[in-house]
C-alpha cells in the first residue's frame, strides 16, 4: 500500500517564492497548497488541515505573525508544524516567532536542502509525537478498562460476601423463637466469622488496588492452595448454611502452588459464589485438588441446575464484558450476570491457566483450572 503524503502549506504573497518552494516540495514526494496572503492561508489551514504550515512573516492583510497566533488559538490546527521563512534575520524577530509557538525558522535566502532538512526534521518529530499519544491514550484506555472491570469486581464479590451475612441475620430474625441456645451460638459464630472474612476481603481489594495502574499483572509465588480454600470457604458458610449446602474441601492442607494469591482468591470466590448460587438447599460442593502431569488441578463441584451450552460458550470465548451480562436467577432467587465466570477466566488468562467447564442441565457443573506444583 502507498504511504500517505505529507501535504504542505506555503504562505506567501511572493509568486516566485511560492513557485520555487512548491516544486521543491513536489520533487521530495509533498503535496502542496499555496496562499498568496496571511488570510487566505489561514482559512485555508483551517479548512484542510496540513500536516505543515511554511509561512512568510511580512505579508498583506495579516502578517506571519497574527496568522501563527491565530491557528495555534484553533483546536484542530493548534498543534501542526508551523515554520518562518523571512528576509528578517535579527534575533528578536527570531524570538518573537518562537514566542509565539512556531517550530522553526528559516532566513532568505535558503537553499533547497536546508528547506526540505527543515521541514521533513519537523514532520517527522510531530509524527512521532503523535504515535506515542496514541500509545498513551492506549495504555489509558486498557487501564481505565481494567478499572471498570476491577470494580465491577469489588461489587461482585462484596455482595457475594455479604449475601451470607444477610442470609443468617433473615435467618436469626425469622426464627428467633425456634432456635436452641447452641443453635444461636453456631449462628453467631457463622456471622462473626463471615463479618471478619469480609472485611478481610475488602482489605485485600484496598490493596490490590493499588496495585492497578500495573495493568492487573500477576505477581506469581508459593500460595498454600488448601488453606487458602478454606478460607474461601469460610467466607460463604453464612449463605451455604442459609441454604443448607454441604461445602467440601478435599485439598491436603500443605498443598502448593504457584499462582498469584490475591488472584486465585478471587478465582475461589466467583467460583464457590457461583456454585451456590445455583446449587438447590441441601446440595453439596465440593473443591477438588488432582495432581496431573501438568501440575495441580482443582476443581469445583456442585450438583446444582448447570449450564447450558450456549451459556458455556459465552463464558469461555467473548472477551466482551457487556455480551456475557444476563439475569440467570439462582435457586433461592438470587441474581446471576455472568461477570464472575468472567473475570475468573480473565485472572487464570494471567496466570497461563485456562478455565474449563463441564455442565449438564440439572445434573450440575464442574469448574477445573489447573496450576504450576510447587
Amino acid at each position: 500500500m502507498e504511504k500517505n503524503r505529507e501535504t504542505v502549506l506555503i504562505i506567501d504573497d511572493n509568486k516566485h517564492i511560492r513557485m520555487q518552494i512548491n516544486l521543491v516540495l513536489k520533487l521530495e514526494g509533498f503535496d502542496t497548497l499555496e496562499a498568496d496572503n496571511g488570510t487566505t492561508g489561514m482559512e485555508m489551514a483551517k479548512e484542510r488541515l496540513p500536516d505543515m504550515i511554511v509561512c512568510d512573516i511580512v505579508m498583506p492583510e495579516l502578517d506571519g505573525y497574527t496568522v501563527l497566533e491565530q491557528l495555534r488559538s484553533y483546536m484542530p490546527t493548534s498543534d501542526i508544524p508551523f515554520l518562518f521563512l523571512s528576509a528578517k534575520a535579527d534575533r528578536s524577530d527570531v524570538r518573537e516567532g518562537m514566542n509565539l509557538g512556531a517550530d522553526d525558522y528559516l532566513v532568505k535566502p535558503f537553499s533547497a536542502q536546508e528547506l526540505v532538512q527543515a521541514i521533513s526534521a519537523r514532520i517527522n518529530r510531530y509524527n512521532t509525537t503523535k504515535r506515542e499519544i496514541a500509545r498513551k491514550m492506549e495504555t489509558l484506555q486498557e487501564i481505565s478498562a481494567s478499572k471498570d472491570k476491577f470494580l465491577s469486581l469489588i461489587s461482585h464479590d462484596l455482595k457475594s460476601s455479604f449475601a451470607g451475612v444477610m442470609g443468617l441475620s433473615e435467618m436469626l430474625a425469622s426464627k428467633l423463637d425456634d432456635l436452641s441456645l447452641d443453635r444461636l451460638q453456631e449462628i453467631s459464630s457463622l456471622m462473626k466469622e463471615a463479618v471478619h472474612s469480609t472485611y478481610n476481603l475488602l482489605e485485600s481489594f484496598v490493596e490490590w488496588s493499588r496495585l492497578q495502574a500495573n495493568g492487573m499483572k500477576a505477581t506469581i509465588e508459593s500460595v498454600n492452595i488448601g488453606e487458602t480454600t478454606l478460607n474461601v470457604l469460610m467466607q460463604h458458610s453464612g449463605t451455604a448454611a442459609h441454604k443448607s449446602i454441604t461445602l467440601a474441601c478435599q485439598i491436603p492442607p500443605d498443598t502448593h502452588v504457584f499462582a498469584d494469591t490475591n488472584m486465585i482468591q478471587v478465582v475461589l470466590r466467583n467460583l464457590v459464589s457461583n456454585a451456590l448460587k445455583f446449587t438447590k438447599p441441601g446440595g453439596t460442593i465440593d473443591i477438588v485438588a488432582q495432581e496431573t502431569d501438568s501440575g495441580i488441578e482443582l476443581s469445583v463441584h456442585d450438583d446444582g441446575v448447570g449450564i447450558s451450552t450456549e451459556d458455556m460458550v459465552k463464558i469461555l470465548q467473548t472477551d466482551d464484558v457487556g455480551s456475557v451480562q444476563h439475569t440467570t436467577a439462582g435457586t433461592l432467587g438470587e441474581k446471576g450476570t455472568g461477570l464472575g465466570l468472567l473475570f475468573c477466566r480473565e485472572l487464570l488468562d494471567k496466570q497461563a491457566s485456562k478455565l474449563v467447564i463441564k455442565s449438564a442441565i440439572n445434573q450440575g457443573s464442574t469448574f477445573s483450572f489447573t496450576l504450576p506444583k510447587v
